[in-house]
């Protein structure tokens, strides 16, 4: 009976031991819970930072593209007027300078065979002409050709990703001028 007595003490004093142990735990476990909550909104900020990092390179891309369809309509746009004014314009009157008549009223660019060419304005300085070129999947270009009398011609191609009339925050315009 000594023994279990003895026992029963032991016992006793292991929970004593286990309940003082568990409140020291109790005291670094609500150390452990700060620290945890700590490193997690630590790396969920760095998870939001990196994500808005990506969707801004996401909008950076979107714009680099549509920036592409308005140079290369713009580039096309220069193409098609150099073409006709240099290599066409040896055999016929294409656009018209300073002191010639109206040049010819269509021309064909980029598979489009019936491209008007407007006659803007002429004086006795300069004469100036425009064609529109519209481009599939998107884009267009607005196309300008001066002529001075001087013997100077001025190519300014406006290339655009949306060719719409209204207002379009997403628009993007590209210019391009060739003169010699």
């Amino acid at each position: 009976m000594k023994r279990e007595i003895h026992k029963c003490a032991y016992l006793l004093n292991a929970v004593y031991d286990y309940s003082t142990k568990r409140s020291t735990l109790n005291a670094s476990s609500g150390f452990t819970i700060l620290f945890a909550v700590l490193v997690a909104s630590l790396l969920f900020s760095l998870g939001l930072a990196i994500a808005h990092m990506s969707i801004r390179e996401i909008l950076l891309s979107v714009a680099g593209k549509e920036s592409e369809y308005a140079f290369f309509s713009a580039d096309t746009g220069i193409e098609c007027a150099l073409y006709w004014d240099i290599n066409a314009g040896k055999t016929e009157l294409v656009f018209p300078s300073a002191y010639d008549d109206i040049g010819r009223a269509f021309i064909g660019c980029n598979g489009a065979p019936n491209v008007s060419v407007s006659f803007v304005s002429g004086n006795t300085a300069a004469a100036t002409s425009t064609f529109t070129l519209d481009f599939t999947p998107k884009g267009c270009a607005i196309v300008t050709v001066g002529k001075t009398v001087s013997g100077f011609t001025v190519i300014e191609s406006r290339g655009r990703n949306d060719c719409g009339v209204g207002p379009n925050p997403a628009r993007v315009e590209r210019a391009l001028r060739v003169r010699y």
